[in-house]
């Protein structure tokens, strides 16, 4: 492994499963966990990825792209402090209740791929309490970054 450092706001391409790859062997993350990267369709989340034990996040849609996809709706919000992640309905409790920490990399209108930092998540979430978003009631958990570069 190199002596290199990710930091807040470097874009690193447009293809998700490639980033991860290069990150896996400069940073030791699970090699195993590509696979979750780089498709339509694939969920862009790798558990437990990192030798600190962090969750790695690829948010491909969100209000930064104007986009949304499968049951969730993400908005990045105070010059990246936050991330509310809105769920329409709850199919995975072990991923609603993960309370991981996460590397988390954004993909902006022009494409590619932005890191954002380390996110934790607030509180501890909640499947009795919904929230109003977009004219509907969603489950709501909500991020807030703790270092703005990895490794910290």
């Amino acid at each position: 492994m190199q002596n290199y450092s990710l930091f807040n706001g470097l874009p690193f391409g447009t293809n998700s499963r490639k980033i991860y790859e290069e990150f896996a062997e400069k940073f030791g993350w699970d090699k195993r966990q590509a696979n979750q990267f780089g498709r339509q369709g694939l969920p862009l989340y790798a558990r437990n990825a990192t030798p600190e034990g962090y969750n790695v996040w690829f948010i491909g849609h969100s209000n930064w792209t104007a986009t949304k996809g499968g049951d969730w709706d993400n908005e990045i919000l105070n010059s990246k402090e936050h991330i509310n992640e809105y769920w329409k309905k709850i199919n995975n409790k072990a991923d609603f209740f993960d309370m991981t920490h996460r590397v988390v990399f954004a993909k902006k209108k022009d494409g590619y791929y932005y890191f954002l930092g380390i996110y934790e998540t607030v509180e501890k979430p909640d499947i009795t309490k919904t929230v109003e978003h977009n004219g509907k009631n969603v489950y709501l958990r909500r991020y807030r970054r703790i270092c703005e570069n990895y490794p910290n």
